[in-house]
């Protein structure tokens, strides 16, 4: 007897939401028989890097082989680019549509879902499309539906999501939809800034506090007085800063460098990033106790793959803007394509054809089939998954030390740190 297929609802009108019923992944053989975990709303990703929600120790299995999501269709997994690929019902796919039963073989491990007993209500915005912030996607309305409830509160937000997702609009978003839409909106890029220079961006210093301070200066606490301070990157902040922002944000009071004068603050923090910020936690490079502080609220932005519906509403924006027109044929052709890179790669990729560097018809294909990705695309998967796996072991190797690792690959340090960061890796090395 066949397993019951997993019932999925779109319902729209005054309260709209997704409904659909509950599984769960089981891993049903293999090494790690046994294991499983509960699909929900947010996408999981399955490999044997700790930063998936489902770690195998399979090693015929990639670092992130798969991906789970779920669309109005239901759940949907996706290949991202591992080397033996995913196999749904023994037939090789890209992305497809799961159903109970049908067993999920990824490298020598099987994994298979299975419905539970309760039903799953995801609360859903109403399509949005408001400045930068686009949401015609089920993904991105119910994104949109947790940041309405979020802005009505006074909550710390901890943005969650690969480089590229938009959390900057996101954050925009929130301060608009706030209290605080009258104040100023300041953003402090945390990797941008050198280590030595932060705590100054962050908390101002006065006249002499060292060598070239030869006047005082407020820092973006001040500065986002009455409105929202946005920490972008926030895993790349110093350890020895993580104590006073801790501080400044626990008694919304900071002093700064060299003065005695403490300073009261009136301002609501969100911060972004796109670690696994738990993981570094436990591996000693971000505070525990900071973490908790800056998670009372999480929001996990989704990939630009998973809210394909936005994609042509994005492009003929940033399209518009630089005076250029795409056609109904390029826009499909953009839809269907994975873009790693997600929103900023669909940017840069509309901006070069808007230079004439690289056209667009060029740089994306329409698939060629459903479960072939076109030469190209297939191509970049296969560097990005062997660039990632490559400087997994090479890390492990060097025991998370970038130099060694550098010296290990035969490379330049600044090659290695240029990786570590296009894949999210952390080496502990920063000389």
């Amino acid at each position: 007897m066949s397993a019951p297929d997993l019932t999925t609802a779109l319902i729209e009108g005054a309260d709209p939401r997704l409904e659909v019923d509950e599984a769960e992944l089981r891993v049903v053989a293999g090494p790690d028989k046994g294991a499983r975990i509960e699909l929900g709303a947010r996408s999981l990703r399955i490999g044997t890097a700790a930063d998936c929600a489902l770690v195998l120790t399979d090693p015929t299995v990639s670092a992130h082989h798969a991906e789970i999501s779920l669309s109005s269709r239901g759940y949907l997994v996706r290949d991202l680019g591992s080397k033996n690929g995913v196999r749904l019902g023994g037939i090789q796919i890209h992305r497809a549509p799961l159903q109970p039963g049908v067993p999920i073989q990824i490298g020598a491990s099987k994994l298979s879902v299975h419905g539970l007993r309760g039903r799953l209500s995801i609360p859903l915005a109403q399509p949005v499309v408001a400045g930068r912030l686009v949401a015609h996607s089920i993904a991105m309305r119910a994104v949109v539906a947790s940041l309405e409830r979020v802005a009505a509160s006074d909550s710390t937000v901890l943005l969650e999501g690969e480089t590229g997702t938009g959390k900057e609009v996101t954050a925009e978003a929130i301060h608009a939809m706030s209290a605080r839409a009258g104040g100023p909106f300041v953003v402090l890029d945390c990797g941008a800034v050198p280590a030595a220079l932060i705590a100054g961006e962050l908390f101002g210093h006065e006249r002499g506090a060292f060598t070239q301070a030869d006047h005082a200066r407020a820092g973006l606490l001040e500065g986002a007085e009455g409105g929202t301070l946005f920490l972008d990157e926030i895993g790349e902040l110093p350890l020895d800063v993580q104590p006073s922002l801790l501080r400044a944000i626990e008694q919304r009071r900071s002093r700064r460098l060299g003065g005695g004068e403490e300073r009261a603050h009136d301002i609501r923090v969100v911060a972004a990033t796109n670690r696994n910020l738990s993981e570094e936690v436990k591996a000693g490079r971000f505070r525990q106790d900071l973490y908790y502080r800056l998670a009372v609220v999480r929001v996990a932005l989704p990939p630009l793959r998973e809210r394909r519906e936005d994609i042509p509403i994005l492009a003929e924006r940033m399209a518009a803007e630089l005076g250029l027109h795409l056609g109904p044929e390029l826009l499909a052709a953009l839809a269907a394509h994975d873009w790693p890179g997600n929103v900023r790669e669909l940017k840069n990729a509309i901006e070069r054809a808007a230079a004439d560097v690289a056209p667009l018809d060029g740089e994306v294909a329409p698939r060629l089939h459903p479960d072939l990705a076109p030469l190209a695309e297939a191509r970049r998967q296969a560097t990005d998954a062997f660039e990632r796996d490559y400087l997994t072991r090479a890390l492990a190797a060097a025991g998370g030390n970038l130099s060694r690792a550098a010296e290990l690959a035969g490379v330049s340090r600044q090659l290695l740190t240029q990786l570590a960061r296009k894949h999210g890796l952390r080496a502990r090395d920063r000389r």
